[in-house]
């Protein structure tokens, strides 16, 4: 699943000082946080509820993930705290318009590929009492986790690649 931004948006430096390990397993932390969550809504009985606000939480996550690989830039674009709160604002309304986007495309295209079948069978069992919905909630937490680790796994991959031509260019 492609939720990185664009190749215009993607910033050609990034911090050299990023630790983009440390950077991975704090956003892996995040990601579990928030799949235990994701697992709590998987037990509500509504169908598809858990999957509103499963696209919900991702649409705010993702862009966050990739603002801490530094693959958003200008977002401290702003010097005093008031004109940086305005810019801040507007930039994070794009930022989660454009997430939404990729998150939502991504979410498509993960269905297609053989999450559609989880996610009826996660609704479906969630009707079953007791145990129905103790395996909707791990499933919830599952493919949650594997969307979000992807996007992780990604936005890694390509900030090592922009620090090592960074890093080429400046030895």
């Amino acid at each position: 699943m492609k939720t990185t931004p664009k190749a215009e948006k993607v910033p050609s430096t990034i911090d050299p000082n990023l630790n983009l390990d440390q950077v991975k397993k704090e956003c892996k932390a995040i990601v579990k946080k928030r799949a235990k969550f994701s697992a709590g809504v998987a037990i509500v009985p509504v169908p598809f509820f858990d999957v509103a606000i499963d696209a919900g939480m991702l649409t705010q996550l993702l862009p966050d993930i990739s603002e801490r690989f530094g693959l958003i830039e200008d977002r401290e674009s702003a010097v005093d705290l008031e004109s940086r709160a305005i810019h801040w604002g507007a930039l994070k309304d794009r930022t989660v318009d454009f997430a939404g986007l990729m998150a939502t495309r991504g979410i498509v295209k993960k269905t297609v590929q053989g999450f559609g079948g989880r996610i009826a069978a996660k609704q479906v069992t969630k009707f079953i009492p007791l145990g129905g919905q103790l395996v909707a909630a791990t499933m919830g937490y599952m493919i949650f986790k594997k969307i979000a680790f992807d996007h992780i796994e990604e936005c890694y991959k390509l900030a090592k690649d922009i620090q090592t031509k960074q890093q080429g260019k400046n030895v």
